[in-house]
């Protein structure tokens, strides 16, 4: 009996003990982070699912080896779910970061290398930019930045449809994957990538053109004139541009020395139109210029001059001989002559 007691005693208290000690708090875990990518330059909002996130209070970071936090303006939360805006400069560096929760106990939940950061995908050219419908094989590069991710290339169309490509070469600046246009209808398609976050990316156009083509046969005199297609450059005559689309495309010859040449030519579906241009050769028309003649002002006329003649005769004075300075008869005979011309003047 004692030792049933005994054994009663020693379990109560080992019951005892054990609701004593406190049960132990759950932890916080994160489920899903969604999107797991930000580029720089943007603001990204990010929500976090996952259990027992603190109510009151929770600081959600990015942390990287040797660099600066980044810490998220939290938006809303609650023990399952949090809401959070990250501000990604440019000069953040790229690259997988760790996601941080971190509650108001002090206590964190980490998932490692949960969010990545990269440079926003850019599209900035295509080459070739058109082909023809119901080629099974054609090969276009897309150039741009931030492509490592790509996954998928496409064309897409609202009325016709999309054309995924299949993807040949892919790297930072670049994309490379092959087009099969059977049954595509023409029209001008948006190209578009998709990266491995899910990311898509639409900057760039490309035309399918109708495969219902023909040519034109052009030939010139004289030879060796540029010809234009619809502006664009085809070579020099004669000259067969083949693969035209069925249609009126205008003709331009052009040649140093010669009138340029134009003309609307109309393309038939499986046949060449032949074409033949006589160029003009460009006339040069020079302008004489009649020289004016220039009219001289004439010299002023010298002034006149009034010429008073008189009527009055001056007698001859007598025949005295010589005279000389040392004479006074000279001097008499001067004097004698002035008075007589006053006396005749005065009558």
């Amino acid at each position: 009996m004692r030792n049933f007691v005994r054994t009663v005693f020693l379990s109560g208290m080992v019951l005892v003990l054990i609701l004593a000690v406190p049960a132990a708090a759950e932890s916080s875990t994160i489920t899903s982070i969604s999107p797991e990518v930000g580029y720089t330059g943007t603001t990204t909002t990010v929500t976090i699912t996952g259990t027992d996130f603190n109510t009151s209070s929770v600081d959600v970071r990015l942390e990287m080896d040797d660099k600066s936090d980044i810490t998220a303006t939290i938006s809303s939360h609650t023990s399952t779910l949090i809401v959070c805006r990250f501000t990604l400069s440019s000069s953040r560096t790229k690259g997988a970061w760790d996601l941080v929760v971190e509650n108001e106990d002090g206590t964190e939940v980490v998932e490692s290398e949960g969010f990545s950061i990269r440079s926003p995908m850019k599209l900035t050219s295509i080459s070739p930019e058109l082909a023809q419908a119901n080629d099974d094989d054609v090969e276009v590069s897309v150039d741009g930045s931030g492509l490592s991710g790509v996954t998928s290339l496409y064309l897409t169309n609202s009325y016709y449809g999309t054309v995924t490509a299949s993807l040949d070469e892919v790297d930072s600046t670049g994309v490379t994957g092959i087009f099969d246009l059977t049954d595509v209808t023409d029209a001008t398609y948006d190209v578009c990538v998709v990266d491995d976050f899910g990311t898509v990316e639409c900057d760039l156009e490309f035309d399918v053109t109708t495969d219902e083509v023909g040519g034109i046969d052009i030939s010139s005199t004289p030879t060796g004139a540029s010809i234009y297609v619809d502006s664009e450059y085809m070579g020099t005559t004669p000259d067969i541009i083949e693969d035209l689309a069925e249609g009126y495309h205008k003709v331009s010859l052009v040649k140093a020395g010669y009138n340029d040449w134009g003309k609307l030519v109309k393309v038939t579906s499986g046949d060449t139109t032949s074409i033949e241009a006589d160029l003009e050769t460009i006339t040069l028309v020079t302008t004489m210029r009649t020289q004016e003649p220039v009219t001289t002002a004439p010299a002023s006329a010298p002034a006149a001059t009034t010429r008073v003649t008189s009527s009055l005769t001056v007698p001859t004075p007598w025949p005295t001989g010589t005279a000389t300075q040392e004479s006074p008869l000279g001097m008499f005979v001067i004097i004698a002559a002035v008075g007589v011309a006053i006396v005749a003047v005065r009558r």
